[in-house]
């Protein structure tokens, strides 16, 4: 099939029951013009209302276009103004899901039905009766769920296409206002309400740490009164400990401790479940190891009160767990807009530093070994241990060298109440040099620039970020909500009127934009959208596929007028000078040329008017 529409049209006029014939291997005219890749063979095939079979290996016309990755077919079928739909809803054992395959294999394709499952109002844009709608058939993957009959098989996966957007990351489709629009959607019917809930809940249980963090140092008894002058160290060490761990048990620590054993139980529980339902993959996550650190030593916080002796643990912990508390509420403000955002960038610089400084730790145990053998025995405090030493070469990247009192006053010894010297002046003062050009110089430029650049990529991708976190969201949520409440609040399609939009923002909203921001930002879009770079990209490939058909096509015609001359036998003006024939003979003799002949120009008028016929 070579996508002749007008043959395809009188052959149907005269046999229509060649439209959903089959060949041998169950191929209908549909399977064969979308393995030659001929939209507009397609389209007519489609509007003329041919049925979309299977044939004998399970597929259809839309599998053989996403597996031969025949974009303009895939296009052809997927946008078709009244068969589209029905193509979109085909599942076979290659491709369960038209629109899963789409995202990952073709995502402009895709990006077109996006466009084409939004339709506004036939008049003017700034009349109040102007309306835009969006319909979600196409994102919500009814095909993946749904037997022959129509009847549900299981319960739906939470928004399959987006989690497909985020795990292919395809930013311009979940960028799209489609994407943006449906997951609006889910956050002003429970999302928003949901999250700000946990927020709420987990800034009650933070008050409740804070409160129990500060009782535990106020509430305690005063100091026993000795003589510590004829104390040693150690002992007055160990009696300073006893009295610090001698704490007055109020009333309020109570209130506290049992608030925070109720929040840990409940939360441990639910972090069970996901145990349960992701497996290994909860693993995964740095976040979920860093909440059960939380609960281990807030647990170890509180348990020892409702006993009758307190651990030197019990503080450590307590310091651990008021810092991991306030960090965790950091993490759960990445999702709102305003302020999420520079979350989100300080997350990514971590990310940098921790890789940089896994690298380069090489060198902080190179120069802590080295200052550990050159100073060490000089009765430098700070260099006695290696783990001390290598603490000390850490603080001295960030610029706290101390020169002073490290290397110029144990030189000279002008100090007679320290004991500390140089044994090795020179090798210390050469290694000094080297860590002072390669650590506080080198090394500390290359993180500020890598935080530098980090910020510009967090920036750019902001959006696709901020949305991947909204589909983690909605996804986790749908899989603890029940079912029948799903459907109450989720919708198929719906329709806003811009131009009435703000009378029809609430008090709850307002508030919640004016602190938070909109996590759907029409300026973060336009951002991503807006992206001269790509769209120049795109043009020029365009422009280079135009070039490469124009010159098949040159050669397919220089090919096809060749094969005329051989033919016709046909003598050219290049293979009479090869002869020795000049080409003023040739004008000369032009009477007695073969191309005079009627005889040829009849063969040659017959050759022209059939390659015209074909074409």
């Amino acid at each position: 099939m070579n996508g002749y529409t007008q043959t395809i049209e009188l052959l149907l006029s005269v046999h229509s029951h060649l439209l959903d014939q089959t060949d041998k291997d169950g191929n209908t005219a549909l399977h064969l013009a979308t393995m030659e890749n001929q939209p507009n063979a397609i389209a007519l095939l489609l509007t003329v209302g041919c049925k979309l079979l299977y044939n004998e290996s399970g597929m259809t016309a839309i599998d053989y276009a996403i597996y031969y990755k025949f974009p303009e077919a895939a296009l052809a079928m997927v946008t078709h103004e009244d068969r589209a739909q029905e193509v979109m809803m085909l599942k076979s054992s290659k491709h369960p899901c038209v629109t899963l395959s789409l995202i990952a294999s073709m995502p402009k394709v895709f990006e077109a039905v996006q466009d084409k499952c939004i339709t506004k109002a036939n008049c003017k844009k700034d009349s109040k009766s102007f309306y835009i709608k969006y319909s979600f058939d196409n994102l919500q993957c009814p095909s993946l769920y749904a037997e022959d009959d129509g009847k549900s098989i299981k319960k739906p996966e939470p928004l399959p296409a987006l989690n497909a957007m985020v795990t292919h990351g395809r930013v311009e489709l979940l960028a799209h206002p489609l994407s943006q629009k449906y997951l609006q959607m889910k956050w002003n019917s429970y999302g928003k309400y949901i999250h700000l809930l946990n927020v709420t809940i987990y800034s009650v249980f933070l008050a409740f740490i804070t409160c129990f963090s500060a009782q535990l140092m106020e509430h305690q008894k005063p100091i026993t009164s000795l003589n510590i002058t004829n104390l040693s160290h150690e002992e007055y060490i160990a009696v300073s400990k006893e009295n610090i761990l001698n704490v007055q048990v109020s009333h309020a620590m109570y209130v506290c401790g049992l608030a925070i054993i109720f929040y840990l139980a409940v939360n441990c529980l639910r972090e069970v479940v996901q145990i349960y339902q992701q497996k290994v993959m909860y693993f995964m996550d740095p976040i979920n190891l860093v909440t059960w650190l939380l609960y281990a030593s807030a647990l170890v916080m509180v348990a020892p009160i409702f006993g009758s002796t307190m651990y030197d643990s019990q503080f450590s912990c307590a310091s651990l767990t008021v810092f991991l508390s306030w960090f965790n509420l950091l993490l759960l403000l990445q999702r709102f807009d305003q302020v999420g955002i520079y979350v989100v960038m300080f997350l990514e610089i971590l990310q940098t530093l921790i890789k940089v400084l896994m690298v380069f730790s090489i060198l902080i145990i190179a120069f802590g070994l080295a200052f550990y053998i050159l100073l060490s025995r000089g009765e430098h405090l700070s260099f006695k241990t290696i783990p001390m030493s290598l603490v000390r070469t850490f603080s001295m990247m960030l610029g706290e060298i101390d020169f002073l009192g490290t290397y110029v006053k144990p030189f000279y010894m002008t100090n007679e109440e320290e004991k500390a010297f140089l044994p090795f002046p020179l090798p210390a003062f050469f290694i000094l040099g080297l860590f002072m050009v390669l650590m506080p110089i080198l090394l500390m430029n290359l993180l500020i620039g890598l935080a530098v650049g980090d910020i510009e990529s967090v920036r750019r991708n902001a959006q696709l970020k901020r949305l991947a976190m909204q589909v983690i969201l909605h996804t986790e949520l749908e899989r603890k909500l029940p079912q029948f409440l799903l459907e109450r609040v989720d919708k198929i399609e719906i329709i806003e009127y811009p131009n009435d939009a703000k009378a029809k923002l609430g008090f709850f909203d307002s508030i919640l934009r004016k602190w938070f921001g909109n996590p759907f930002s029409d300026d973060a879009l336009d951002m991503v959208m807006d992206n001269g770079e790509d769209y120049v990209i795109t043009e020029l490939g365009k422009t280079k596929k135009k070039l490469k058909e124009i010159t098949h096509t040159l050669e397919v015609q220089q090919q096809f007028l060749r094969l005329i001359v051989q033919k016709m036998e046909i003598k050219t003006e290049a293979d009479d000078v090869d002869e020795g024939v000049s080409p003023s003979n040739m004008h000369q003799n032009g009477n007695s040329s073969k191309w005079t002949s009627p005889k040829i120009r009849k063969k040659l008028r017959s050759v022209l008017s059939f390659s015209n016929r074909n074409h």
